[in-house]
């Protein structure tokens, strides 16, 4: 198996009854809840072949593979992680993400395997790309819709940006990703930004882990082009995960 490929299990779906359905707060009376986040396609399918149709008020069970000792990154769980901002490990953005109940049965630092977990509920989708997500989704779009002319603007001003102040912004912000549990994030978001804006979706991912001046660096030359990220109100990341 690749590093960081997850091959998805035999899996099979069952919709909870509606007579067992449990608010939040009742499922968490008296008890230490562990959340834990599961990201899938656009369409609501597993990223590695799209055989699993993932929704809220579903319960899905690993079949036939009870008799196999539990190991991640293989067909014996379903896979989910404790912070979103890593669900995307063998993902990629565009996504939709769904936070999900079980108890694992084997974890790593990074994700966490699960032979059943329900789907609670679909959570916003740029909470895989952590607390900035917003701001490095705006970045992506505007990639995403970029012309010719400002792709040919942006490479320039990134080329004439890249010197040793840059050198130090970039190893400073990739550090960060993996001391603060965002590397899936980091990931997703450079699949999905074209090279010249890379370093911008780096800085805007761990913006709150970095100095002003470094973020500056990273993130200028793609401002000089499409300008600053929108003021988003309210946050909205979990703050369990801040």
């Amino acid at each position: 198996v690749l590093p960081g490929r997850c091959l998805p299990s035999a899996v099979a779906a069952r919709r909870l009854p509606e007579d067992a359905a449990v608010s939040r707060s009742e499922s968490e009376a008296g008890r230490e809840v562990s959340r834990y986040f599961k990201a899938v396609r656009s369409d609501g399918r597993n990223f590695h072949n799209g055989s699993v149709l993932y929704e809220p008020g579903w319960t899905y069970t690993v079949t036939g593979r009870d008799h196999r000792p539990a190991l991640l990154c293989s067909d014996t769980v379903i896979h989910a992680s404790k912070s979103p901002a890593e669900t995307l490990i063998g993902g990629s953005w565009p996504c939709r993400l769904f936070e999900v109940d079980g108890e694992p049965v084997v974890s790593d630092h990074r994700k966490s395997g699960f032979r059943e977990f329900t789907v609670v509920r679909e959570v916003p989708a740029w909470w895989a790309l952590g607390p900035n997500g917003r701001e490095v989704e705006w970045l992506l779009g505007k990639i995403a819709d970029a012309t010719p002319d400002e792709v040919r603007q942006l490479e320039a001003a990134w080329g004439a940006a890249w010197d040793a102040a840059w050198d130090a912004a970039w190893e400073a912000a990739w550090d960060a990703t993996w001391e603060a549990a965002r590397g899936a994030a980091r990931g997703a978001a450079r699949g999905a930004a074209r090279d010249a804006a890379w370093e911008a979706a780096l800085g805007l991912t761990v913006r709150d882990l970095i100095s002003a001046d470094q973020h500056d660096v990273l993130t200028g030359p793609f401002r000089s082009v499409f300008g600053d990220p929108p003021k988003f109100r309210g946050g909205g990341y979990p703050e369990w995960q801040s």
